[in-house]
């Protein structure tokens, strides 16, 4: 995909890690993330309490432990549910920090571990594909070894 005009509003980079997996003769499986690529991207929060009109109303404690962990990536390319999204940032740095907390493992490089959920296809006037938004949401365990 070409430049266009939605990605002038890429002010952000975020960092994809993909998965190797491997196993050993005792059968263990283990995941090895490597880096893949930097991608230029815009990433929103979801700021409303439903997704649309058929959604249900939450409680604010539910909003926040369901919808306060999701976020909102838009960019030029689909991201497959099996990568790991890290170090959301801008011209200042990373926007996303984990809070070095014990019981999380501290992010990585200590941003905070995002996992795609799905991207979907942002479309024209005339049915071509603009650019792709992708709903992400921390992972629980914040580390990208044996994840």
């Amino acid at each position: 995909m070409g430049k266009c005009l939605a990605s002038t509003s890429y002010t952000m980079k975020a960092d994809i890690y993909v998965p190797s997996i491997t196993q050993d003769a005792t059968g263990a499986v283990s995941k090895v993330w490597t880096f893949e690529k930097t991608i230029d991207c815009i990433v929103r929060s979801i700021v409303r309490t439903g997704l649309g009109d058929n959604s249900v109303s939450l409680t604010p404690e539910q909003y926040i432990n369901y919808f306060g962990s999701m976020l909102k990536l838009r960019c030029s390319q689909v991201i497959p549910t099996n990568r790991r999204i890290v170090r959301i940032r801008n011209e200042s740095g990373v926007i996303y920090q984990e809070n070095q907390d014990a019981s999380t493992g501290g992010g990585f490089e200590n941003s905070t571990i995002f996992e795609p959920r799905g991207s979907t296809p942002l479309t024209s006037f005339d049915g071509s594909v603009i650019e792709y938004e992708t709903m992400i949401s921390r992972q629980e365990i914040q580390k990208l070894s044996g994840t």
